[in-house]
């Protein structure tokens, strides 16, 4: 039985839903039941995805936030890898405000990917 899923996202939200979608999977993940537990990890380019001054409209895109409130709502924890910010230049206080949502280290990541029933990466 499936106890607990890494997602694990890389892709930028720009121009592709890799990223929306794998709040959408993570979301109906978690409404399987209390028993399951699913982490969405946001590494590469994906971070831009969480980052407070993002406006996805001004490239054509959607807006995230009935996304998020997906991930709110079905209290999905989500995280960013630190190195993978740093690649960008961004830093915890460029990114979203949202109660799940916590900067990990590459030891965390690999700690949650060791004790996950399921890894998904996209």
């Amino acid at each position: 039985m499936v106890e607990s899923v890494i997602i694990i996202c890389n892709k930028s939200p720009i121009g592709k839903n890799s990223a929306i979608e794998v709040i959408r999977l993570g979301s109906g993940f978690m409404g399987l039941g209390e028993e399951l537990d699913c982490k969405i990890v946001f590494t590469g380019d994906s971070v831009y995805m969480l980052n407070k001054q993002a406006d996805p409209r001004a490239t054509g895109g959607d807006s995230y936030e009935e996304t998020l409130e997906m991930a709110d709502l079905s209290d999905l924890e989500l995280k960013v890898l630190d190195t993978a910010l740093e690649e960008v230049g961004l830093s915890k206080v460029d990114l979203i405000d949202y109660e799940n949502l916590s900067v990990i280290s590459m030891r965390d990541l690999k700690g949650f990917i060791d004790d996950a029933s399921s890894c998904f990466y996209m």
